[in-house]
């Protein structure tokens, strides 16, 4: 989640979209060589639409996640991003059979098992 993107910002929607990918990989405890591979590997992103069921569930199931965190933090001015963003990467996820998403982005960029514990 990015909260605060202003519109003047949404001219340059891919560069913000990296720019916090960036800083929500550091908070994860990756590694700047292989964030700065990620990066690179992203040169080009595009938006697409789906009409999966099952990835607008998962899409929904994360929509109300944020929303219930960020009442019970006092708001979207009072609510760590960073924070939301790391309690989501560890909610199972069902297309993950039940993983935590952060847990199968690990495995995917390093090819090892997330280190234990990964705290919330």
């Amino acid at each position: 989640m990015i909260a605060g993107v202003k519109k003047e910002n949404l001219q340059n929607i891919f560069d913000e979209f990296l720019f916090h990918l960036n800083m929500n990989f550091q908070a994860e405890g990756f590694t700047l060589e292989l964030i700065n591979r990620v990066l690179q590997e992203y040169h080009e992103l595009a938006f697409a639409k789906t009409a999966n069921r099952q990835v607008l569930g998962v899409m929904n199931d994360f929509a109300y996640g944020y929303e219930y965190y960020i009442e019970s933090e006092g708001g979207l001015d009072r609510v760590r991003i960073l924070e939301a963003n790391r309690r989501t990467n560890r909610t199972p996820s069902s297309p993950l059979k039940y993983h935590f998403p952060i847990d199968m982005v690990w495995m995917l960029l390093t090819g090892e098992k997330a280190p234990r514990p990964l705290k919330i």
